[in-house]
């Protein structure tokens, strides 16, 4: 589990210095996100239904914050048992349709009759295509990993600038 965590800290840097690449566009200060789809939990070998809400705020600037955003966001796995997560988000955007986030979370589980809750690295990858300059749809794909185990997700990401 560390060296993945040290791969994606190393891709996530890796996509951000291309930023030459990245055309100069409008970015909306603000994004609100739901992500839907399927989640796979291995370690304990079942699958679920992922629902994944978000915020996001562009960071303001003409250097190197431009290609960032921090925000807050919540997700579900709806399975035989419900999995629970809050997360803050920091993402980068290498170009101006993909986004990479890193998230540090607290997850929530019931096992029986007691709830369980610890700490778990998620990392989310998402493409984006504008179908208006109010909404913009694209398939997404995360992982989540902790002590307790990891989880897999794809799905599709709705997103709406405010």
């Amino acid at each position: 589990m560390k060296y993945f965590t040290k791969l994606w800290i190393l891709i996530f840097l890796l996509f951000t210095s291309i930023s030459s690449a990245y055309e100069d566009h409008h970015q909306e200060e603000w994004e609100l996100g739901l992500s839907l789809g399927y989640a796979h939990l291995a370690t304990e070998d079942k699958d679920g239904t992922n629902v994944h809400l978000h915020i996001m705020k562009h960071l303001d600037g003409e250097g190197f914050e431009k290609y960032f955003s921090l925000g807050l966001g919540l997700e579900m796995i709806a399975s035989d048992e419900t999995h629970y997560s809050t997360m803050f988000t920091i993402a980068t955007h290498p170009t101006e349709d993909l986004t990479l986030a890193f998230s540090p979370t607290i997850e929530w589980e019931k096992h029986s009759t007691e709830w369980e809750n610890h700490y778990a690295s998620h990392f989310e990858a998402s493409y984006v295509f504008d179908v208006s300059e109010h909404f913009h749809i694209g398939p997404v794909i995360g992982f989540s990993t902790s002590e307790e185990g990891e989880h897999y997700t794809f799905g599709l990401h709705l997103g709406i600038p405010l």
